[in-house]
């Protein structure tokens, strides 16, 4: 069942979930299809907040609540109504910026989590710097402008999310290629983004992103204005009164989305405990009243209670109060809710005691829901059936594992396939060729979406990655490549090596695990030499930078520096950026330390370049070809 609490947003009443666009610290974005009352529909993204542990315990400490955009009816009103606000006032500067409108809100009964929708924008992130391409400099010039013209008009939380110095929020812009439209900075100018003396293509500016996932505490500025607020924690502030008055004389639907802005985000401030939060304001009547009656509603929301508890726990406050003392229990305190809220559920426990036919009922369907689930998430095979046994020990490690480690250990066949796969890589030389050539097609075609990389540049790096003299290296590529999937094993031997060291073993149980994929990879280098010894291909480089930690994974694509620039070059370049997206915190896709990451190692191998020995035998570098180069 779709519903929203606010009468004046309309909600579509089915949802048909398409695919999975990306994940997030705080919500993951659904593309859907949203079938409406009228047998019309409509193609969204939702965006459901379902966050990571995490971010429910960094929230949780900063505001004693739960996130609130996932479990607050206000907060997620607040957000629809943000948007809708920004939107206006944006158009209404003609800044020329965008923002994804919100369509719905509503809340998912099976995930128990609240969902914003927005429309879809078909867009993309800046294109890594190269000739004549530095989108992502304009990109941060735009963003600057657009954080001083929300910050001034008090809207703290909208700022933050579109701030250059928060590195991550560069993603939550989407450049769409339109003709005849241009990048605006946020004060109705114009920016070129062509070459001297020729016009380049046009893009719109759209922000798709608004709500935060952690508290703003990266950036001084916003803990500042929050300190002035009375708030230590920042998490999409609103000063009311200077929105109001910034905008004393808009009028018409604008003007009753920011009133609904203002009280919906009240509302929800003051339905947080948030001892850090104005705490000489919490014991007052009025958010002591909101509080109470938010709880009673999600508590209905959730099927906690019915409405005849709903009702009690509405007219009597010492009720209320036990209550939610009871939720307060570790563990158990949600079930207690749910035995005295609901007399459905008490019904049905005493059943579940004394009714053994309906015991062994409840007790299947809560095995099939768990093992269809198991087998969407990939960690179970669909064909093998669960005995009692064996569905207990897969929930124990549906905790405890991800799904890949999950399905290896419980997946007899999977376990099979990898082991031959395994072997295969490290003895075929058919294999070895053909699992490097299929990553690294991949990896170009991931550049040619994102329009990092021309069609003719990528056609050219293909070719001459089948050249036969990449051969030899390609399969020793993909060997390292075989010999990283071992670091998890790794890394825990690690941990407990150090461990062991410090509390008093030898130094070598903290050394020795660092020694095992060098050593692997020297192995795997020396193998390789004396395969091709025939050939004369050079393995100096990689075979000293292969005992490398870490960097050795990357052995053989610099041994191909000065042989093979152009794919050395590219792998370099997709390595760094790989590093870049996995940053924890400040890293991702389309973030500013993804095109840092880039452009040093652009910069690293203009040095090698121009220093090597061997500089005159080195090709040209690799140009990174945008849309609107192709297009001319």
């Amino acid at each position: 069942m779709a519903f929203s609490i606010e009468q004046s947003i309309p909600v579509p009443v089915r949802v048909q979930r398409l695919d999975v666009l990306g994940e997030g610290r705080a919500a993951s974005a659904e593309l859907v299809d949203a079938h409406w009352a009228d047998g019309t529909s409509t193609r969204c993204v939702e965006k459901v907040f379902a966050p990571g542990w995490l971010t429910r315990v960094i929230y949780r400490f900063a505001f004693a609540a739960p996130f609130a955009y996932r479990s607050n009816r206000h907060a997620i009103h607040a957000s629809f109504y943000r948007r809708r606000v920004v939107a206006g006032l944006l158009q209404r500067e003609g800044s020329g910026v965008r923002v994804a409108k919100p369509l719905y809100v509503r809340f998912d009964r099976p995930r128990q989590a609240w969902v914003l929708a927005a429309e879809w924008v078909e867009g993309r992130g800046p294109i890594v710097q190269g000739n004549g391409s530095d989108e992502m400099s304009q990109l941060v010039g735009t963003m600057r402008q657009l954080e001083d013209r929300l910050v001034g008009w008090g809207m703290h939380g909208s700022g933050w999310q579109v701030s250059p110095r928060a590195l991550v929020s560069t993603a939550n812009l989407l450049l769409c290629d339109r003709p005849r439209l241009r990048l605006y900075d946020g004060m109705s100018s114009q920016i070129e983004q062509g070459r001297a003396g020729q016009d380049r293509g046009q893009a719109e500016l759209t922000i798709i992103d608004l709500e935060s996932g952690i508290p703003a505490v990266l950036v001084l500025r916003y803990l500042v204005l929050a300190w002035k607020q009375g708030s230590v924690f920042p998490f999409d502030d609103l000063d009311s009164e200077l929105l109001l008055h910034c905008v004393p004389e808009v009028a018409g639907d604008l003007r009753q989305d920011v009133e609904r802005l203002v009280s919906h985000t009240t509302a929800w401030k003051n339905t947080e405990i948030a001892p850090f939060r104005k705490p000489w304001r919490w014991a007052s009547a009025d958010r002591r009243a909101l509080y109470r009656e938010e709880m009673i509603g999600r508590w209905s929301l959730e099927r906690t209670i019915d409405d005849a508890t709903e009702n009690r726990l509405a007219s009597d406050k010492l009720s209320w109060l036990g209550f939610w003392i009871i939720g307060l229990l570790p563990i158990l305190g949600r079930l207690f809710q749910k035995l005295m809220g609901s007399q459905r559920v008490r019904r049905q426990a005493g059943r579940l005691v004394l009714d053994s036919r309906f015991r062994r009922s409840v007790m299947r369907c809560h095995r099939d829901r768990a093992t269809r689930r198991w087998k969407q998430q990939g960690r179970v095979s669909r064909h093998r059936p669960q005995s009692f046994l064996r569905f207990h020990l897969n929930s124990v490690l549906a905790a405890c594992l991800s799904p890949a480690w999950h399905r290896f250990v419980t997946d007899g066949r999977v376990r099979g396939l990898r082991q031959r796969w395994a072997w295969a890589i490290l003895t075929s030389r058919q294999h070895q060729a053909r699992s490097a050539r299929r990553l690294f097609r991949k990896t170009v075609r991931r550049w040619e979406s994102r329009q990092w990389l021309g069609i003719d540049a990528g056609t050219q790096l293909r070719n001459e990655f089948d050249e036969p003299g990449v051969g030899v290296y390609a399969r020793g590529m993909a060997k390292h490549l075989a010999i990283k999937t071992l670091s998890p094993a790794v890394s825990m031997l690690k941990l407990t090596g150090m461990a062991a060291s410090l509390s008093g073993g030898s130094w070598w149980y903290a050394a020795a695990p660092f020694l095992i994929l060098p050593a692997l990879r020297t192995m795997v280098t020396l193998q390789s030499a004396w395969a091709s010894r025939h050939d004369g291909t050079p393995h100096t480089q990689a075979l000293v930078i292969g005992a490398i930690p870490t960097l050795g994974s990357l052995a053989f694509v610099i041994q191909m520096f000065n042989s093979h620039p152009a794919v050395s070059e590219f792998l370099l370049r997709e390595a760094a950026g790989r590093v870049g997206r996995h940053l924890p915190i400040y890293g991702g896709p389309d973030s500013r330390t993804e095109h840092v990451f880039v452009n040093g190692m652009d910069w690293g191998i203009q040095m090698v370049r121009r220093f090597s020995p061997r500089r005159e035998n080195l090709a040209a570098p690799m140009e990174v070809e945008t849309s609107h180069r192709k297009a001319a």
